[in-house]
């Protein structure tokens, strides 16, 4: 086999598993509850501050009950508050609004 064959089999599989990581994000904003705007930097960015205020509190529960019903909900707000975020309040609120969609 050429090296530009084993090159173009090497660049369809990254596109490959970049295809399949996008869709397994896309399944967990779904199964969170979101139904908004999909807004990759957004999303990561929630999960990122839910990440940091498991690992404040080395509990669990805290990942996944402030990444519940798409970030509303009543702890979002504490983890905001316990990584000292309150001056970016209104704009994570405005990030989650979006994402979580009209009902």
């Amino acid at each position: 086999m050429s090296s530009a064959s084993t090159f173009v089999i090497l660049i369809l599989g990254v596109v490959v598993i970049a295809v399949i990581c996008v869709k397994e994000v896309e399944r967990g904003f779904v199964s969170l509850g979101c139904m908004g705007t999909y807004v990759k930097a957004d999303f990561f960015r929630l999960d990122r501050l839910c990440d940091e205020c498991y690992q404040m509190f080395r509990e669990p529960e805290v990942y996944m009950i402030c990444r519940s019903n798409c970030f509303k909900n009543n702890y979002f707000p504490l983890c905001v508050d316990a990584l000292l975020l309150l001056e970016e309040q209104r704009r994570l609120d405005a990030m989650v609004d979006k994402l979580y969609g009209k009902r």
